[in-house]
Protein backbone atom coordinates (compact mmCIF):
# COMPACT_ATOMS: atom_id res chain seq x y z
CA UNK A 1 0.00 0.00 0.00
CA UNK A 2 1.25 3.18 -1.09
CA UNK A 3 1.93 6.11 2.03
CA UNK A 4 0.77 9.42 1.84
CA UNK A 5 3.95 10.67 1.13
CA UNK A 6 4.58 8.71 -1.42
CA UNK A 7 0.89 9.43 -3.02
CA UNK A 8 1.89 12.99 -2.27
CA UNK A 9 5.20 12.42 -4.21
CA UNK A 10 3.23 10.86 -6.96
CA UNK A 11 1.07 14.12 -7.14
CA UNK A 12 3.94 16.19 -7.64
CA UNK A 13 5.74 14.39 -10.76
CA UNK A 14 2.42 14.12 -12.23
CA UNK A 15 1.96 17.82 -12.04
CA UNK A 16 5.57 18.20 -13.50
CA UNK A 17 4.95 16.47 -16.20
CA UNK A 18 1.55 18.11 -17.18
CA UNK A 19 3.38 21.43 -16.42
CA UNK A 20 6.96 20.64 -18.47
CA UNK A 21 8.49 20.29 -15.30
CA UNK A 22 10.36 16.87 -15.40
CA UNK A 23 13.88 17.91 -15.53
CA UNK A 24 12.82 19.65 -12.10
CA UNK A 25 11.17 16.42 -10.76
CA UNK A 26 14.06 14.18 -11.71
CA UNK A 27 16.50 16.36 -10.22
CA UNK A 28 14.58 15.98 -7.08
CA UNK A 29 14.31 12.52 -7.33
CA UNK A 30 18.09 11.75 -8.00
CA UNK A 31 19.90 15.21 -7.22
CA UNK A 32 20.84 14.05 -3.67
CA UNK A 33 22.17 10.69 -4.77
CA UNK A 34 26.25 10.15 -4.96
CA UNK A 35 28.61 8.48 -7.16
CA UNK A 36 30.75 5.09 -6.83
CA UNK A 37 33.20 5.54 -9.58
CA UNK A 38 35.81 2.98 -10.44
CA UNK A 39 38.43 4.74 -13.22
CA UNK A 40 39.97 2.50 -15.79
CA UNK A 41 42.06 3.46 -18.84
CA UNK A 42 44.72 3.05 -21.22
CA UNK A 43 47.17 6.06 -21.97
CA UNK A 44 48.67 5.47 -25.61
CA UNK A 45 52.79 5.40 -25.62
CA UNK A 46 54.17 8.75 -25.40
CA UNK A 47 56.06 9.61 -28.32
CA UNK A 48 59.55 10.80 -26.90
CA UNK A 49 63.27 9.95 -26.94
CA UNK A 50 64.47 7.09 -24.85
CA UNK A 51 66.75 8.44 -22.26
CA UNK A 52 69.78 5.96 -21.93
CA UNK A 53 69.31 5.34 -18.43
CA UNK A 54 67.97 1.91 -16.39
CA UNK A 55 65.68 3.01 -13.38
CA UNK A 56 63.94 1.42 -10.94
CA UNK A 57 59.93 2.49 -10.53
CA UNK A 58 58.57 1.43 -6.62
CA UNK A 59 55.03 2.03 -6.14
CA UNK A 60 53.77 1.59 -2.35
CA UNK A 61 50.72 0.59 -1.29
CA UNK A 62 49.02 3.66 -0.79
CA UNK A 63 48.94 4.55 -4.51
CA UNK A 64 48.04 1.17 -5.72
CA UNK A 65 45.40 0.91 -2.83
CA UNK A 66 44.44 4.72 -3.43
CA UNK A 67 40.38 5.05 -3.06
CA UNK A 68 38.72 9.03 -2.45
CA UNK A 69 35.84 8.99 -0.44
CA UNK A 70 33.97 11.84 0.45
CA UNK A 71 30.41 13.20 1.46
CA UNK A 72 28.78 16.56 -0.18
CA UNK A 73 26.08 18.32 1.54
CA UNK A 74 23.06 17.73 -0.44
CA UNK A 75 24.58 15.72 -3.14
CA UNK A 76 26.03 12.32 -2.00
CA UNK A 77 28.26 9.86 -1.17
CA UNK A 78 30.88 9.89 -3.52
CA UNK A 79 33.92 7.32 -4.33
CA UNK A 80 36.09 7.63 -6.90
CA UNK A 81 38.60 4.51 -6.77
CA UNK A 82 41.96 5.51 -8.81
CA UNK A 83 44.73 2.40 -7.52
CA UNK A 84 44.18 -0.24 -10.06
CA UNK A 85 44.63 2.34 -13.11
CA UNK A 86 47.70 4.59 -11.26
CA UNK A 87 50.49 1.87 -12.09
CA UNK A 88 49.64 0.74 -15.59
CA UNK A 89 49.60 4.57 -16.71
CA UNK A 90 53.54 5.45 -14.83
CA UNK A 91 54.47 1.96 -15.98
CA UNK A 92 53.29 3.10 -19.77
CA UNK A 93 55.61 6.49 -19.22
CA UNK A 94 58.29 5.42 -17.82
CA UNK A 95 58.56 2.46 -20.15
CA UNK A 96 59.00 5.12 -23.02
CA UNK A 97 61.25 7.30 -21.26
CA UNK A 98 64.35 4.95 -20.13
CA UNK A 99 66.04 2.64 -21.82
CA UNK A 100 65.10 0.44 -19.40
CA UNK A 101 62.23 0.43 -16.47
CA UNK A 102 62.82 -2.24 -13.93
CA UNK A 103 59.45 -2.54 -11.23
CA UNK A 104 61.01 -3.13 -8.01
CA UNK A 105 59.11 -5.21 -5.24
CA UNK A 106 61.03 -3.08 -2.37
CA UNK A 107 63.20 0.32 -2.16
CA UNK A 108 65.70 -1.99 -1.26
CA UNK A 109 65.63 -3.82 -4.39
CA UNK A 110 67.72 -1.00 -6.51
CA UNK A 111 70.55 -3.29 -7.59
CA UNK A 112 71.77 -2.54 -11.02
CA UNK A 113 69.72 1.13 -11.41
CA UNK A 114 70.86 4.21 -12.13
CA UNK A 115 68.46 5.83 -10.15
CA UNK A 116 65.14 4.54 -8.07
CA UNK A 117 61.59 6.89 -9.08
CA UNK A 118 58.77 6.75 -6.68
CA UNK A 119 55.70 8.30 -7.57
CA UNK A 120 53.66 9.50 -4.63
CA UNK A 121 50.07 10.24 -4.67
CA UNK A 122 49.44 13.16 -2.58
CA UNK A 123 46.19 14.80 -2.94
CA UNK A 124 42.69 14.28 -5.05
CA UNK A 125 39.93 17.16 -5.48
CA UNK A 126 36.50 16.95 -7.68
CA UNK A 127 33.60 19.15 -8.30
CA UNK A 128 30.20 18.65 -9.76
CA UNK A 129 28.65 21.51 -11.75
CA UNK A 130 25.92 21.46 -8.98
CA UNK A 131 28.45 23.11 -7.05
CA UNK A 132 30.16 25.33 -9.04
CA UNK A 133 26.92 26.50 -11.40
CA UNK A 134 29.00 25.45 -14.36
CA UNK A 135 28.73 22.57 -16.70
CA UNK A 136 31.77 20.59 -16.18
CA UNK A 137 32.93 17.98 -14.07
CA UNK A 138 36.15 18.37 -12.75
CA UNK A 139 38.87 16.49 -11.10
CA UNK A 140 42.63 17.61 -9.55
CA UNK A 141 45.24 15.18 -9.03
CA UNK A 142 48.26 16.16 -7.48
CA UNK A 143 51.54 13.91 -7.59
CA UNK A 144 54.94 14.18 -6.35
CA UNK A 145 57.92 12.31 -8.02
CA UNK A 146 60.68 11.16 -5.76
CA UNK A 147 63.52 10.47 -7.43
CA UNK A 148 66.63 8.38 -5.50
CA UNK A 149 70.25 7.11 -5.70
CA UNK A 150 70.63 3.39 -5.70
CA UNK A 151 71.65 3.87 -2.44
CA UNK A 152 68.06 5.33 -1.48
CA UNK A 153 69.55 8.94 -0.52
CA UNK A 154 66.34 11.32 -1.71
CA UNK A 155 68.15 13.13 -5.25
CA UNK A 156 64.63 15.24 -5.90
CA UNK A 157 61.52 15.89 -5.40
CA UNK A 158 58.94 17.05 -7.99
CA UNK A 159 55.72 17.93 -8.15
CA UNK A 160 53.02 16.55 -11.33
CA UNK A 161 49.69 18.45 -10.97
CA UNK A 162 47.18 17.24 -13.53
CA UNK A 163 43.39 18.17 -14.18
CA UNK A 164 40.56 16.81 -15.95
CA UNK A 165 37.00 18.07 -16.68
CA UNK A 166 33.84 16.65 -19.25
CA UNK A 167 30.72 18.37 -19.76
CA UNK A 168 27.68 17.40 -18.16
CA UNK A 169 25.20 18.04 -21.84
CA UNK A 170 27.20 14.63 -23.09
CA UNK A 171 25.44 12.71 -20.28
CA UNK A 172 22.43 13.71 -20.83
CA UNK A 173 19.42 12.54 -18.10
CA UNK A 174 21.04 9.10 -17.23
CA UNK A 175 20.94 8.30 -13.59
CA UNK A 176 24.54 7.90 -12.88
CA UNK A 177 25.45 10.95 -15.13
CA UNK A 178 27.31 12.18 -12.09
CA UNK A 179 29.49 8.37 -11.78
CA UNK A 180 30.37 9.07 -15.90
CA UNK A 181 30.75 12.42 -15.55
CA UNK A 182 33.28 11.99 -12.94
CA UNK A 183 35.23 9.13 -14.28
CA UNK A 184 35.60 10.57 -17.67
CA UNK A 185 36.91 13.99 -15.36
CA UNK A 186 39.34 11.69 -14.08
CA UNK A 187 40.69 9.31 -17.08
CA UNK A 188 41.44 13.07 -18.94
CA UNK A 189 43.20 13.89 -15.05
CA UNK A 190 45.07 10.74 -15.44
CA UNK A 191 46.35 11.41 -19.47
CA UNK A 192 46.85 15.07 -18.26
CA UNK A 193 49.44 13.70 -15.57
CA UNK A 194 51.07 11.19 -18.04
CA UNK A 195 51.68 13.85 -20.83
CA UNK A 196 52.87 16.37 -18.39
CA UNK A 197 55.38 13.50 -17.01
CA UNK A 198 56.59 12.57 -20.81
CA UNK A 199 57.21 16.23 -21.36
CA UNK A 200 58.61 17.73 -18.28
CA UNK A 201 60.20 14.72 -16.16
CA UNK A 202 63.44 14.41 -18.80
CA UNK A 203 64.21 18.37 -18.02
CA UNK A 204 64.37 17.71 -14.07
CA UNK A 205 67.90 18.43 -12.90
CA UNK A 206 68.71 15.00 -11.74
CA UNK A 207 67.58 13.40 -14.23
CA UNK A 208 69.44 15.61 -16.45
CA UNK A 209 72.44 14.81 -14.88
CA UNK A 210 71.99 11.06 -14.69
CA UNK A 211 71.90 11.30 -18.64
CA UNK A 212 74.86 13.72 -18.85
CA UNK A 213 77.00 10.69 -17.09
CA UNK A 214 75.59 7.69 -18.91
Amino acid sequence: MMTRSTNALTRTVTQGVRLGLVPIAMAFLFGCTGANVVVETVVPSPLVDRLPVRVGVFFDESLKGYVHEETLEDHGNFRIELGSVQVPVFERVFDALFEEAVALSTMEAGDGVEAIIVPVFEELQFAIPAQTRSQFFEVWIKYRIDVYDPGGELLAQWPLPAYGKSNERNFGFMEDSKGSGLTEASVRALRDAAARLSFYFPRVPEIADLVEEA
